[in-house]
């Protein structure tokens, strides 16, 4: 069985003059929640939308679970959610999904009255539409795309709107759906929320791919440490002559030093050569905010 549920290989995305999407090579694994992340305008939705097929793509190529160019097939398997879920405001939670089964193909009840106990909405299943917090019409779009029992589910901005409580409760029923072999392509300009929840990402900028990966190897490629020496002036310009650290940033707590992860051991060694002797030592959570900023040079802005 292919590891990969999802590839492109130079997906463009041309409106005229604005290149939406810039030659996009992404390798999405199975069984993995993978973060598709980047500011407002970065490419998402669009890229999103060439993956279920609402979006011609200029040039390039994708396939959905193994499909090649039996793309339209492979939708079959596929679970989407993109900008707001639409239902029927005066039918019921319960309705809604009875409906949308029955045009997918059809299933049991079972289905329906599982799904909704899954997104935690049981109690209110039977309540208008309407009358649903943007919370639980979000809870109820989660629903909506597993039907079927799909293996890919394709979910863009699925917090957008939300309050912090109802955010941090569809973060921890996405995190539950990345399971049992199924796999979540989640699109967000939510650093944080993509940082809690994938297991992997792939970050755009301007349209183009800056970086992909898990996201525990991507912020292991470079290690903030706080040092304490003997002499932190004398510090700062050994460091600042060694071609490997990347940074270092004085504080009242020591020195903030960003060097590679596998060079960071060395720190101590190149330190003492010059009689500078560290007293302390202790490793910083290099978070993927830092790690956004740093790969899309974006310093003074942030995405969220």
């Amino acid at each position: 069985m292919n590891d990969l549920v999802l590839q492109t290989d130079r997906l463009t995305k041309r409106y005229g003059r604005i290149l939406a999407v810039d030659r996009l090579s992404l390798e999405v694994p199975r069984g993995h929640v993978f973060g598709l992340l980047g500011p407002n305008g970065s490419g998402k939705t669009t890229t999103m939308g060439m993956l279920l097929g609402l979006v011609r793509p200029t040039s390039g190529s994708l396939s959905l679970l193994g499909s090649g160019t039996r793309h339209a097939e492979a939708l079959h398997r596929v679970g989407a959610i993109v900008e707001s879920p639409s239902f029927y405001p005066y039918l019921s939670g319960r309705a809604n999904l009875t409906y949308f089964q029955g045009i997918s193909g059809g299933g049991s009840r079972r289905e329906v009255d599982d799904l909704l106990e899954r997104v935690g909405l049981a109690d209110r299943a039977d309540d208008r539409f309407g009358a649903y917090s943007l919370g639980m019409k979000q809870r109820l779009g989660l629903a909506y795309t597993l039907l079927g029992d799909p293996e890919l589910l394709l979910l863009d901005e699925p917090t957008n709107g939300m309050d912090p409580a109802g955010m941090a409760e569809i973060r921890d029923l996405i995190r539950s759906l990345g399971t049992d072999g199924r796999t979540v392509l989640l699109s967000s300009h939510l650093l944080y929320e993509v940082e809690q929840v994938c297991d992997s990402v792939a970050i755009l900028s301007y349209g183009k791919l800056i970086a992909q990966g898990a996201v525990a190897d991507l912020l292991r490629l470079e290690e903030q440490v706080r040092l304490r020496t003997s002499n932190d002036a004398k510090a700062v310009e050994i460091l600042a002559g060694l071609e490997w650290v990347e940074e270092v940033e004085t504080r009242d707590d020591g020195l903030i030093v960003t060097v590679a992860h596998e060079r960071s051991s060395e720190l101590t060694a190149s330190l003492s050569k010059s009689k500078v002797y560290v007293t302390e030592i202790t490793p910083l959570q290099l978070s993927l905010e830092q790690y956004f900023l740093d790969v899309t040079g974006e310093k003074g802005a942030r995405a969220e």
